[in-house]
């Protein structure tokens, strides 16, 4: 998920962390992963949402809908948790639906912020160095 914005990327790596922790909680910890998530993803999207400001980035309002509709969910879930009205099972379905909204996320909408951001401050497109990488492998899953 790196994309050569050190912020973003940081950002990402602790989405990733939340929701591995959300996959893997039991009944016990299930509200506490849960908070985890949704504190996460308001300080992620407001964090974005500056960027996104901050260097005039054309397509702001499509990408912050879609973290919207995110969040909403998130938040939704987490009211019903706190109310007893949805067990563990729901939890772990939201963290497999974030498991896989998350990867087509960063690689269309949050790579194209990271290189406009990266444009508009150093005047090129962000350059990624990544070690050991293989060719047709697939990509794994965040929640691996």
């Amino acid at each position: 998920m790196l994309l050569g914005h050190g912020p973003t990327d940081d950002a990402h790596e602790e989405f990733v962390h939340v929701v591995k922790a959300l996959a893997a909680c039991n009944a016990v910890t299930a509200l506490g992963c849960l908070q985890a998530v949704e504190e996460h993803l308001l300080s992620h999207f407001e964090s974005e949402r500056q960027w996104m400001v901050r260097t005039e980035y054309p397509n702001m309002d499509c990408h912050l809908d879609e973290h919207q509709k995110v969040l909403d969910t998130v938040l939704e879930v987490n009211r019903l948790a706190k109310a007893g009205q949805v067990g563990l099972r729901d939890v772990r379905r939201l963290a497999a639906a974030l498991a896989d909204w998350f990867p087509k996320h960063a690689t269309y909408l949050d790579s194209a912020l990271s290189t406009w951001i990266t444009k508009r401050r150093h005047g090129g497109a962000p350059v990624i160095l990544r070690r050991d990488i293989r060719t047709g492998v697939q990509q794994e899953s965040i929640l691996a």
